[in-house]
């Protein structure tokens, strides 16, 4: 289905890329990326020589256990002068995306031994218009895949 898949990140980013779309299987999980990610010079599929998005792409989070115990998702909402966190289950995220109700947009991500944590932003279509979150995540590694450059979506 896809022409380019990569299973390391070292010259992709999901740096502002929203994930609209996100699925859970058997170890798995998927989000998908209507506008694409980036691929910076340096990729070997990347002729352009100039960081530049995909068209649609999709990227599988193989998770360490292949559990769902794998994946902890923590919402930051302000009441008032003091910031809570929330913990979703998966199912709240896969809902809230799917529906259409909003998106995920990835910020940074950081890795450590087995896990990454992403610091996210949770778009919604009504107030608040997104919320900080962070997605931390237990993996065992990654798949980025997309079809074509998109020479004129320079970053």
């Amino acid at each position: 289905m896809w022409k380019h898949c990569d299973t390391t990140d070292e010259y992709i980013s999901l740096h502002d890329c929203h994930g609209t779309k996100v699925s859970y299987q058997e170890g798995i999980l998927t989000f998908g990326f209507e506008d694409g990610i980036w691929i910076v010079p340096g990729h070997p599929d990347n002729t352009i020589d100039k960081t530049v998005r995909t068209d649609e792409a999709e990227v599988k989070f193989f998770l360490e256990s292949a559990d769902e115990s794998d994946i902890r998702m923590y919402i930051f909402e302000e009441e008032g002068k003091k910031t809570i966190r929330k913990e979703w289950e998966i199912a709240d995220l896969l809902e809230h995306v799917n529906s259409g109700k909003g998106t995920l947009e990835f910020l940074y991500q950081y890795k450590g031994y087995g896990t990454w944590i992403m610091e996210c932003w949770l778009w919604s279509k009504k107030k608040p218009y997104h919320r900080e979150c962070e997605l931390k995540i237990s993996l065992a590694g990654a798949e980025y895949c997309w079809n074509d450059l998109c020479e004129d979506r320079e970053g």
